[in-house]
């Protein structure tokens, strides 16, 4: 089953983009009267029926919707400082979505390479990826931050930093995952959809150079939890990818 993206399908919009459009018609051969999937961005599928098959806009009647399609029983905010390649933060972002992610922050660090951050090609893989893997809602992707900045915001639920060094404390990702998420109650996330009580996780994964001493303090003094992904020295883009789909394999059990 093919899926279309509408951002203004849930708002009472019944066309497709020109570019939806074109795939629709021109590559997939979809006619009048032929039925097609759509999803908002934000949950919800819709089954339609198409009544103008113009691939410079498809028009379509909605027949009927199903709720968190393709979710999953957690709420995840990545935050991930780029690496100096940007083609490794794009496979992390793709991936993550595809596996299950909520929310993707693009942090600097203290010891980061890369300063800049653009995001409207990950923007696109992102609502690539979401189709691609049949998921109903597509990843907030945040404004650029640095790592002390996102620390100084109050973040709801377990916290863990991927820490390299040694600190006091840290614990390897399953078993802070099991602890954490037993000794807390769910929180209902102000992003998720009302009534959506989950579990709300956020992991922060640093850059090249690791985390900086002050910035350890600051997590630490935040509440957050240091963790571990194991023995290996793992990318950016693999670590941020280790802990995402650590997360989703806690709750596939």
């Amino acid at each position: 089953m093919e899926l279309f993206y509408s951002k203004t399908i849930s708002e009472g919009g019944r066309q497709l983009d020109a570019d939806e459009s074109a795939h629709c018609v021109r590559v997939l051969r979809h006619r009048r009267g032929d039925t097609i999937h759509v999803v908002d961005g934000h949950g919800m599928l819709y089954r339609c029926t198409v009544v103008d098959d113009d691939p410079r806009g498809v028009v379509f009647d909605v027949e009927e919707w199903v709720e968190n399609y393709g979710s999953h029983d957690y709420y995840l905010t990545m935050a991930v400082c780029p690496p100096k390649n940007i083609d490794r933060y794009e496979w992390f972002a793709e991936k993550a979505t595809e596996i299950g992610v909520d929310v993707i922050v693009p942090v600097f660090g203290d010891y980061s390479e890369r300063k800049v951050f653009k995001p409207e090609r990950i923007e696109r893989l992102l609502v690539s990826a979401a189709k691609q893997s049949h998921k109903g809602a597509i990843p907030r992707l945040c404004d650029a931050m640095t790592v002390t900045e996102f620390l100084q915001q109050d973040q709801a639920g377990l916290k863990l930093i991927c820490y390299c060094d040694e600190v006091t404390g840290k614990v390897d990702i399953k078993e802070a995952l099991r602890a954490g998420l037993s000794s807390t109650q769910p929180v209902c996330h102000p992003a998720q959809s009302e009534g959506a009580d989950k579990p709300t996780i956020t992991i922060l994964i640093g850059p090249e150079g690791d985390f900086s001493r002050t910035e350890v303090t600051l997590a630490l003094e935040r509440g957050w939890q240091p963790v571990s992904l194991g023995d290996s020295r793992l990318r950016i883009e693999t670590a941020a990818l280790v802990a995402t789909a650590a997360v989703y394999l806690h709750f596939s059990r």
